[in-house]
């Protein structure tokens, strides 16, 4: 009788402690990188962007589409959503032993606005994102691919918090 309760604990275990682990994250809101999603609360847009080429407009328009957002001209009485001055920033945090910038810190920022029929929808501000990176003066192309990487990640977070900044404002 002991090996079958010693069977009945273990397996009891194997099935509690996966549900113990996963359950507390689930409900923190915790999810995996790149997995949140967006409901727009709007079905059309004018997207009005002073660089409609660039790589934030790029992925603007992705993550429009994928929240079921029809880009519209905006003489077609759509909301528009305006996006100018993206700006990215560097400067030096602290130094090395040999008076070198050891780690940077890079800040991208772009101004937004959102109007219909001369109504404001979204008021005019400015969204902005931070991120620190070590540099290692024995590997330049490394760094310069790292900032590149880090870049394109602090443009994927802009475009996500102005997802968040359009839903949370078009819900008041």
């Amino acid at each position: 009788m002991t090996a079958a309760f010693s069977h009945f604990q273990s397996s009891l275990i194997r099935i509690l402690l996966p549900v113990m682990v996963v359950l507390p994250l689930a409900a923190c809101g915790f999810a995996l990188r790149g997995t949140e999603t967006i409901t727009a609360q709007y079905d059309a847009l004018a997207l009005d962007v002073d660089q409609p080429n660039s790589e934030l407009a790029r992925l603007l328009r992705r993550s429009l589409d994928v929240a079921n957002v029809s880009l519209q001209s905006a003489d077609e009485n759509a909301p528009i959503l305006t996006v100018r001055n993206e700006r990215s920033i560097s400067r030096p945090v602290s130094i090395n032993p040999r008076a070198r910038a050891a780690q940077y810190e890079i800040r991208l920022s772009v101004d937004v606005a959102m109007v219909q029929d001369e109504e404001i929808l979204l008021a005019p501000e400015t969204l902005m994102v931070e991120r620190t990176y070590f540099e290692d003066i024995a590997n330049i192309a490394g760094n310069q691919d790292e900032v590149a990487i880090i870049t394109a990640e602090m443009r994927r977070d802009l475009v996500n918090q102005l997802l968040r900044r359009l839903e949370a404002g078009s819900s008041q």
